[in-house]
Parts: C-alpha cells; sequence; structure tokens
C-alpha cells in the first residue's frame, strides 16, 4: 500500500483505471485528488491497515515454525520442523486446495495427534469455521481439551489473541473463540455429535469408537462426517488412529482413499532413496532375548543401497531428509496433488520413521511375538507389534511360520558344502529377479521319494554375470565332505516383472542349463511348457530363436514348500539349511500366509519375501526335472536302466534334455 502511495506521488498512477481493483471508486476519486492537490496520506491508521490488508499466504508447516508452541511433549518448546520431519508434508496437504479427506494410519508415538493439533491451530489464524473434536469417551474429549488443544491456544501469542477472555468460553466441552467455535464430542454421545454443522471434523483414534453410536443410529464416523455437509468445498476432515483390524475403521478409510502415500528416507551416507522396513531392522543373530536387546540398544538399520548401518540417530538424520511419494507412482507429495487434485489421500506412519521409538524398542516388541520367545502369549505380543509399532491392521497369523522354526532347520554344514555320504542327486539353483538384482539359492536334492534337499549357497547378485558364475562359473566350487566335487544342473530363473528381456536372452543363450520360468495362479498343471515366444515383450523385436518357457502353479508349489518346511530337521523330507544361513533369509521365508477367506497365498506390502521365491523355484526344478523317486545307479534294475536309455522324448529348447 505505502509503494503505491509513493507512486501516486510521483506521478505514475492518476487514473481511476490504474487503482487497485479493490478500493471502492469513492475513495479512490479522494487519493486521486489529493494527488493533484500535492497532498497524500502518509499511512493508513491502524484499524484501516488490519481492514485493507492482504495477508500472504503461507504453508501449515512455515505457519507452525513461527506460531506453534508445544507445552505437553517429551519436547516442550516452539514447534521444530526438524525434530518429526514427516509431519510437515501432512500439514500441507492437508489444506491442499480441493482435499477434504486426510486418513492417518499410524503407530503409537508418532506425534500425529499434535500434528492434527497444529493443523487445528492453523485453521483457527488462517482458515476459521466451526471445528468439532471426536474422540472415543468423554474423559478422552476433555483431558485433551484441558491438557492440549487449550494449552496450544494459550502458549500462541497469535493463537491467544483469538480467546474472549471469559472463563466460561473455556470448558473442556466447548471452547469459544472470538471468530469461531471448537467443539468436543466422543462417540458414544449421539446428541453431541448431530448438535451443529462444522467446517473441520477431527476423528481421532477411529478404531476405538464403537460401532454404532446408539441403537438405531449409524456409526459415529458417518455421524460425525454428517456435519460437514454444509460446507461443502471448504471442509477438512482428519481420520486418525492406530489400526486393529483389517476390517476397522482406520483401515477401511486408508484402503477407499483416492491415493496412499509412503514416507521415503534417504540415507545419509550414500544418497539413495528408499521405504524403510521392519525387513532391513537387525540385531545379533545370537540373541533373542527382547529385554536385552531393548535395554542395550542392540538393535540397527541396514541401507537396501550401500548396506550402511544406521543406529537412531543415524535412522533420524535419513527420515529428517525424506519425503513423501504417492505409493504407485513414486510422485512427490505436492508434485502429484498438483497433478491429481485429489479430495481424500491417506498416509501411512510406521514406528522405525518416528524419532520417538528406537530401533530396540522394535525389535524386542517384535521378538516378544515369536513363540519360541514367548510360547503363551506370543499371539497377544505379535498383535501388539502389528497394530502399535508397524501401523497396520492385525492379521490373523496362527498358520504363519515363525522365523525360529526356520533356524532350527539348520545343520552344522558351512555354506558351500554339499552333504557327503552319497546321498545328493544334483544341485538345483532358483533365482528371483529384481530390480537391482537377483537373489539365489543353491540347494541339493537327494534320492528316494522323500525328496530330503539341503541348502548350499543362498545370497543377492546385482548381475546375470555373477548370477552365472555362482552357477556355472568359477565361484561354482561345491564339494562334500570327501572332496567330490557337484555341479550346478540347471537354474531356473524368474522371468516376470522386473528386467524381462535380460532374463530371456540369458535362458535363450544358455539353453539346457537356465530355464525361464513364470508363475501362474490358475494353471492347468503343477509345471508346463508355455506357447513359443517369438518377440521381446511389449515391442515387435524378434526373439532370436525363440524360447517356451515353464509356467508353474503357484498355489501347487507354495503349498508344498509350506509343508516341507514343518518337517524337523532330522526327519525325511526336511527342507534344510546350512550353518550360515542369515536372520534375514529366515524372515524372508516367513513372508508370506495364506488368506482365510480366499485360501490364496499372500505377502503383507513392503514385506519382504525373495528367500521364499527362489526357494520355490529350486522345488520347481526339483519337480519339473523329476528328481523325486530317483535311485543311485548301482541300485537301478538293469531293465529299467536300459528301458531309460532307449528312451527319447525330448523338449524345445533343451528343457527335455535335462529331464533324461
Amino acid at each position: 500500500m505505502r509503494n503505491w502511495l509513493e507512486d501516486i506521488g510521483r506521478g505514475r498512477a492518476l487514473a481511476v483505471r490504474q487503482l487497485p481493483s479493490w478500493m471502492p471508486k469513492e475513495m479512490g476519486a479522494v487519493v486521486l485528488a489529493r494527488a493533484r492537490q500535492g497532498a497524500l496520506w502518509a499511512r493508513f491508521t491502524q484499524g484501516e491497515r488490519r481492514v485493507l490488508r492482504k495477508r500472504r499466504r503461507i504453508l501449515p508447516s512455515q505457519w507452525a515454525a513461527r506460531h506453534r508452541v508445544i507445552s505437553e511433549s517429551v519436547l516442550p518448546g516452539r514447534w521444530r520442523p526438524e525434530t518429526v520431519a514427516y509431519q510437515g508434508g501432512i500439514m500441507d496437504a492437508s489444506f491442499f486446495p480441493g482435499v477434504e479427506t486426510v486418513v492417518v494410519r499410524k503407530s503409537v508415538q508418532s506425534g500425529m495427534s499434535e500434528c492434527v493439533h497444529t493443523c487445528v491451530g492453523y485453521a483457527i489464524d488462517r482458515d476459521p469455521g466451526p471445528c468439532m473434536y471426536v474422540f472415543p469417551d468423554k474423559d478422552t474429549a476433555e483431558d485433551n481439551s484441558r491438557d492440549r488443544i487449550l494449552p496450544m491456544i494459550e502458549s500462541s501469542r497469535r493463537l491467544a489473541s483469538h480467546l474472549t477472555g471469559y472463563a466460561d468460553d473455556r470448558s473442556t466441552k466447548r471452547i469459544k473463540l472470538r471468530h469461531m467455535v471448537i467443539s468436543l464430542a466422543w462417540a458414544h454421545s449421539v446428541s453431541r455429535l448431530g448438535n451443529k454443522p462444522v467446517k473441520h471434523l477431527v476423528l481421532d483414534e477411529l478404531d476405538k469408537y464403537p460401532l454404532r453410536a446408539a441403537k438405531g443410529e449409524t456409526s459415529p464416523e458417518k455421524l460425525a462426517e454428517k456435519r460437514l455437509t454444509t460446507y461443502r468445498g471448504y471442509r477438512h476432515c482428519w481420520k486418525i488412529s492406530t489400526p486393529t483390524v483389517e476390517s476397522g475403521a482406520i483401515s477401511q478409510a486408508y484402503e477407499q482413499a483416492q491415493y496412499r502415500y509412503d514416507y521415503w528416507v534417504r540415507c545419509p551416507d550414500c544418497g539413495m532413496w528408499q521405504v524403510m522396513g521392519f525387513d532391513r531392522i537387525r540385531w545379533p543373530e545370537t540373541t533373542r532375548d527382547p529385554v536385552r536387546i531393548a535395554a542395550e540398544n542392540l538393535a540397527w538399520y541396514v541401507c537396501e543401497h550401500c548396506g550402511s548401518c544406521w543406529d537412531d540417530h543415524g535412522r533420524d538424520r535419513a527420515v529428517r531428509l525424506g519425503q513423501w511419494r504417492e505409493a504407485e507412482s513414486g510422485l512427490e507429495l505436492m508434485a502429484h496433488l498438483n497433478l491429481r487434485h485429489p479430495k481424500s489421500i491417506a498416509f501411512q506412519v510406521p514406528g522405525w520413521i518416528s524419532t520417538f521409538m528406537g530401533l530396540s524398542e522394535i525389535a524386542a516388541a517384535f521378538l516378544k511375538g515369536q513363540r519360541k520367545v514367548n510360547p503363551t502369549g506370543w499371539k497377544t505380543a505379535l498383535k501388539d507389534f502389528m497394530n502399535n509399532y508397524k501401523g497396520e491392521p492385525w492379521v490373523d497369523y496362527e498358520a504363519v511360520r515363525d522365523e525360529d522354526r526356520i533356524l532350527e532347520l539348520r545343520d552344522e554344514r558351512p555354506e558351500l558344502m554339499v552333504p557327503g555320504g552319497d546321498v545328493v542327486s544334483c544341485l538345483i539353483g532358483g533365482a528371483d529377479t529384481q530390480d537391482n538384482g537377483w537373489w539365489y539359492e543353491v540347494r541339493a536334492f537327494g534320492w528316494g521319494m522323500g525328496l530330503d534337499s539341503w541348502q548350499v549357497r543362498s545370497g543377492f547378485v546385482t548381475s546375470l554375470e555373477d548370477l552365472h558364475a555362482v552357477m556355472f562359473g568359477d565361484e561354482a566350487n561345491y564339494l562334500d565332505a570327501q572332496g567330490r566335487e557337484y555341479a550346478v544342473r540347471a537354474l531356473f530363473v524368474d522371468a516376470m516383472g522386473h528386467r524381462t528381456d535380460e532374463v530371456y536372452d540369458y535362458a535363450r543363450l544358455n539353453r539346457g542349463r537356465v530355464v525361464a520360468c513364470k508363475g501362474e495362479r490358475d494353471p492347468q498343471s503343477p509345471a508346463r511348457l508355455s506357447r513359443p515366444i517369438e518377440y521381446y515383450p511389449g515391442s515387435g523385436k524378434a526373439l532370436p530363436g525363440g524360447l517356451r518357457l515353464v509356467l508353474w502353479s503357484n498355489q501347487f508349489f507354495k503349498d508344498s514348500l509350506s509343508a516341507r518346511l514343518e518337517i524337523k530337521g532330522h526327519d525325511p523330507g526336511a527342507w534344510r539349511m546350512n550353518a550360515e544361513m542369515s536372520l534375514e533369509w529366515a524372515r524372508q521365508m516367513c513372508a508370506e500366509y495364506v488368506d482365510d477367506e480366499t485360501g490364496r497365498w499372500v505377502c503383507p506390502e513392503h514385506r519382504a519375501n525373495h528367500a521364499w521365491d527362489a526357494s520355490l523355484l529350486c522345488l520347481v526344478g526339483a519337480h519339473w526335472l523329476r528328481i523325486k523317486g530317483r535311485r543311485p545307479k548301482a541300485e537301478q534294475p538293469r531293465k529299467q536302466a536300459r528301458a531309460r536309455k532307449a528312451k527319447a522324448n525330448p523338449f524345445v529348447d533343451g528343457l527335455g534334455a535335462l529331464r533324461t
């Protein structure tokens, strides 16, 4: 305003058409008349400036850094964005134009309640309108009003300026400000939920609400959402809660949101982006005592790119460098909002990105949910881990394998050693293909109908050259205790979803030794050959020589592998491991489980199952090569041996030669 008046004084704006659009014409005429006379107002009065001033729009995270003061917290004082870095994106997205519903499925100790209180504080100052908090019960509502909401307003000079000064306007059920009202309600009270229209609605701990507000009424969630109807296009609703079960309200709201976002952290050592997952939290393999792990802070996190180990401080650094991204496209939060303009969005906040939760605390909570560590209360403890630490709904894991049971399958053999005593028929390799490389396993299979097997080698490589060296090259030096050497008979490698062209070329250039595979959901048989493939996928480029895949049944082989993992290590048919098998491999072998409703095998989101897939491909190879039932040559009848020698029915691509 002052700059504009100075321009008039210099003769730069002497026409009504150059006046600001917001200024009444009568006022503009007076200003121009004064300008012609050389007499200008030096400045507007304080009241005029307050009325005419257009406030500059700032993001909620910027507003919080200036005006938010934390009182009830382990870190009291002025709001510091770097303390809980992931909150800023949620706050900014809450007031993005068009966004009406924000769902946050969270772990405990994630600071999300304070995050939503900050959103309400921003609304008080920048986007006023009737507001309602809904809590599970009356006591929780009154405690939050007295201990969190009122202190938030009183501790900030900007927010305190909106208080009326009357004691009656600061009760535990209703906070009346100069320009808006904040109402406190609870899920069991129909009258409180259906009292008045609101512009801002907070549904706190949604999964703890009753299924119905009262007899004949709908759920408290739906009843409260009806209060927003009047403010269509301007309303905001926050749904936050730790989850309980998949059918719970917060999990249903999370799944029904238009878009979901994951928090990507950035490694402070290599600078690579990644989504943190529990499977990369490590602790000493020899230590299984949750009390000791938590007390001595024995856990750490391993970067999936460079392998650097983060303690709690390193994890906090990685989180501070992070950002929210859309789950499917990988687009950064604000870029995705500008592109899609959604009305409902959802965020997943697991415990391992929270500054207030240590990695060792999370590891200890998981170990308490293991049957071997906690024989009686393991299931309750595992549910607590899933809900309060992982931030995901509980799924009945009764039939899921326990990693301790996988570790019990280890024998005394070191890695690379084949069992001695002429018990091994052949070695078979399996490799699961990923964007950044291949998870592989070399497994020895025994003679006879039991199909005994022993893990010889397992690991991860980043190139097909390295994989070939492990299976057939210089690194493939597999000996038994007597010094006899064994070669890998065939490698069965996953050809779908990742780097398909490379796998196709590798298989066709190594016909007879490398078999490309594809899992099927409802196949005609456990394993069969596909039709000839003459072109690379997604293009018209010809595939030299063509290729045929081995199509295998997901359900058949997963059921079979799961059954073998239940066999104890000293019994026939066991799926034995070598002594150097890692805890990470054991975890991945426990990743998938059977959905009770569909009977299908499923893998929880962000849970690695590469070891499971590599083992499946070894089992597919044993089935395809008809290893089961084979006997050593000395035990074969002469007539049967002659019959096998005379039989010749080779399959295309050398797959038949593998069988004979």
